[in-house]
């Protein structure tokens, strides 16, 4: 399952309120080229239906330029290293009947202007055996 929209997404270099986008977008069209290089990116879900005891639940990035830090209901998955342009995390044990998953993401727009930044790919749900 696709978590395209709507997000959630303020910047933390800034006091503007959030506005929802529908992702992936790349930084710099959410961003309008700006120089933000902070972002909370906020998307809530619902637990997956039917899963079965052997059924494992991961959230997977296919696409983010960034370092990022990954909580899901306020608790922390993990980081995501700029190196890496794909991450995944088991969040299982950490689901609820309703979610919330956060993305705080430092992307430095002068370092790689001509590359897509933020979570710039899709975001998904897998169900895994």
């Amino acid at each position: 399952m696709f978590l395209k929209g709507p997000w959630e997404v303020r910047r933390l270099d800034r006091d503007e309120p959030s506005r929802r986008v529908v992702l992936p977008a790349s930084w710099q069209a959410i961003f309008d080229g700006s120089s933000c290089d902070r972002a909370e990116f906020r998307r809530t879900f619902n637990q997956p239906t039917n899963l079965e005891s052997h059924e494992q639940v991961w959230i997977v990035f296919q696409g983010v330029r960034g370092r990022a830090w990954v909580n899901i209901n306020r608790q922390s998955l993990g980081e995501i290293n700029p190196d890496d342009t794909t991450a995944e995390f088991e969040i299982t044990p950490h689901l609820a009947l309703h979610n919330e998953l956060v993305v705080q993401l430092t992307f430095e727009v002068d370092r790689s202007p001509d590359q897509p930044g933020g979570l710039w790919g899709p975001v998904a749900l897998e169900i895994r055996s």
